[in-house]
């Protein structure tokens, strides 16, 4: 009611709104792991060796500056509509702890999951969960993880701990929260982990970070904190797309976008 009071659709309606964009293209699961059962769609033509994996957002993580959210279900879920722009053969999506979960799905389901904990242990534990459940239900052996925001953050953090991640993409991603926290001037995430502190364990690893270059919420300059981290990593580059929001302006570019694959130079 209170959702619904401020404008923004109950998380029924927002998971109906998902599932509507992703009819007929993808099947959806509830991949439970130890902590969470976490919402995913996907798609395969045939058994492929590489899936790629999108993972969403933060999403209604607060409702204002000092009031939680009681549900994390994206608004918006931009990782999904990049997801499906996608013409990989087989593409996953991947939702963060307690989004589009219904009531049989909330185990654990407290707030610092999506606030002070958002990028903490029991989130990247179950996120590494979830992938190899993806990969024993396609068939896959090999990951490229796209992160869009926060989803970004838990794809880099992921990848660090698992061998079998080829490449790594993120959009508009706090790859330093330090530095994002900092720069709204807000209360450091300290039961998160931050990707930019094992930076130098990603440095091998083919990624390409994108920055929207009219984006507010997570500003380019932040991805720089954590490319100073790289230690001039062969493997690693950021791009800042003009013209380009948080969440404006990927959808229409990422056909393009998706066709690129990280390379070491």
């Amino acid at each position: 009611m209170l959702l619904v009071a401020c404008g923004i659709p109950a998380p029924a309606d927002r998971k109906e709104s998902a599932e509507a964009l992703a009819a007929g293209s993808m099947t959806a699961t509830y991949l439970q792991t130890q902590r969470f059962d976490l919402y995913s769609l996907s798609r395969t033509n045939d058994p492929q060796d590489l899936l790629v994996v999108y993972i969403e957002g933060d999403g209604l993580a607060w409702l204002r500056i000092d009031k939680a959210s009681p549900d994390p279900t994206p608004v918006t879920p931009t990782a999904l509509k990049l997801a499906l722009t996608d013409d990989a053969p087989a593409v996953a999506y991947l939702a963060r702890p307690c989004q589009f979960a219904d009531e049989a799905h909330r185990r654990n389901c407290r707030n610092v999951y999506w606030t002070s904990h958002r990028y903490g242990e029991d989130v990247v534990a179950a996120t590494n969960e979830a992938l190899d459940l993806l990969k024993r239900r396609t068939g896959a052996q090999r990951l490229g993880l796209v992160g869009f925001s926060g989803g970004g953050t838990v794809a880099a953090l992921t990848a660090a701990r698992r061998s079998d991640v080829v490449w790594l993409k993120t959009v508009a991603a706090p790859l330093d929260i330090n530095a994002f926290t900092r720069h709204h001037g807000v209360a450091p995430l300290t039961q998160s982990l931050n990707p930019a502190d094992i930076a130098e364990t990603l440095a091998s690893l083919p990624q390409l970070h994108l920055a929207g270059a009219d984006d507010r919420i997570v500003p380019a300059a932040t991805g720089d904190a954590y490319m100073t981290r790289l230690l001039d990593s062969r493997c690693a580059s950021l791009r800042i797309l003009p013209g380009t929001g948080h969440h404006d302006g990927w959808e229409k570019r990422w056909p393009d976008l998706a066709q690129e694959t990280p390379i070491c130079r």
